[in-house]
């Protein structure tokens, strides 16, 4: 399976947006922030992100539509303070992995984040939480 990349005007505008998107109390969504390729590699230019993708790729293989997957751009986009995806999203690191949850109260989310997401238990964890 390869992940397809949805672009940013596809999202929300902040995570708090996803209400409308998740119809009932208890609906879920994934988020998968990674970065774009390195023009000189053709590889994620984070090593963390080229290493958990094969993990995230495997365990969604059956069900790609459950999970969205962004990229926050090439290093130098990434390491401004004005990046989209630090002000409006609060990411800190690449891979982040999250999951957004419809509770009574709005939207409940739950993460892991740079190493952690290249255990296949912990995304398990994490989605069947």
């Amino acid at each position: 399976m390869v992940l397809t990349n949805t672009s940013l005007s596809s999202l929300p505008s902040t995570w708090q947006g996803l209400t409308d998107r998740l119809a009932g109390v208890g609906d879920s969504t994934y988020i998968f922030f990674i970065c774009d390729n390195d023009s000189s590699t053709g590889k994620p230019w984070c090593p963390d992100v080229r290493a958990a993708i094969p993990v995230v790729q495997k365990y969604f293989e059956k069900r790609p539509e459950e999970i969205l997957v962004v990229s926050v751009g090439q290093l130098p986009e990434w390491r401004k303070a004005d990046n989209p995806f630090r002000t409006k999203w609060d990411l800190r690191a690449v891979p982040t992995f999250v999951k957004y949850t419809r509770t009574a109260d709005g939207i409940g989310q739950k993460q892991v984040v740079e190493d952690d997401v290249k255990n296949e238990g912990n995304l398990k964890a994490l989605v069947q939480s």
